[in-house]
């Protein structure tokens, strides 16, 4: 007597997708910790976020030349209006003004400069009191300001009393012609304090970079 012989046929693809499925949990069960370790480390919304840091701008108006020359008339005053503005940082900051002056001449303080002819002092302003002096080398002349965090800088004079320029009416002719620099340059530049351990050492990694506005 004849037996019937059931044939069961093998599901190929199923099989294939049930054997790759237990390597993705074996996969998963070794990996998990790593995987982990990466979402957790980039889940802070401020791990590597970049201060603010605002605008700086040094506006110039007044009687002198493009070439920052001044027109001299005996006894009349000049004025020379510069504002520096900024807009604040989220950290501590440094604002720093160069005075480039080499044919003035300082008062001790380094807070006044005159031209001198003759021996007298013909001509004459003063750096706005809010300004602190820092170094002079070679005719110019650093000054800084230090701010503290979201504090913005507005519409600061360099020069003070509105940038007044003091010119004696004892000037001659003769004077005004022998007369060749009386350029008064400024420029102003920002840097956040921090990794800075003085304004000193802020002002010499600006200036090292010839940065500036």
């Amino acid at each position: 007597m004849a037996k019937n012989i059931k044939i069961t046929k093998v599901n190929i693809p199923m099989c294939i997708a049930s054997f790759l499925f237990c390597l993705t949990l074996i996969s998963f069960h070794f990996t998990s910790g790593l995987y982990a370790r990466y979402i957790s480390a980039a889940s802070g919304s401020d791990s590597a976020r970049v201060a603010g840091f605002g605008n700086l701008t040094l506006t110039e108006t007044g009687d002198f030349y493009q070439d920052n020359k001044l027109m001299i008339i005996p006894g009349v005053d000049l004025t020379k209006k510069a504002t520096v503005d900024f807009s604040g940082s989220e950290t501590a900051t440094y604002v720093f003004a160069e005075v480039i002056v080499p044919a003035w001449t300082a008062s001790t303080d380094n807070k006044s400069f005159s031209f001198l002819l003759n021996g007298r002092s013909a001509i004459q302003w003063n750096v706005a009191p809010v300004w602190n002096f820092l170094e002079a080398d070679n005719g110019t002349y650093v000054y800084y300001v230090e701010l503290a965090p979201n504090s913005p800088m507005n519409n600061a004079d360099i020069i003070a009393n509105n940038g007044k320029i003091t010119v004696s009416d004892s000037i001659t002719k003769t004077e005004i012609k022998t007369i060749t620099d009386i350029s008064v340059i400024l420029r102003a530049t920002a840097v956040q304090c921090g990794g800075f351990e003085s304004p000193a050492a802020a002002w010499a990694s600006v200036s090292a970079k010839g940065v500036n506005v």
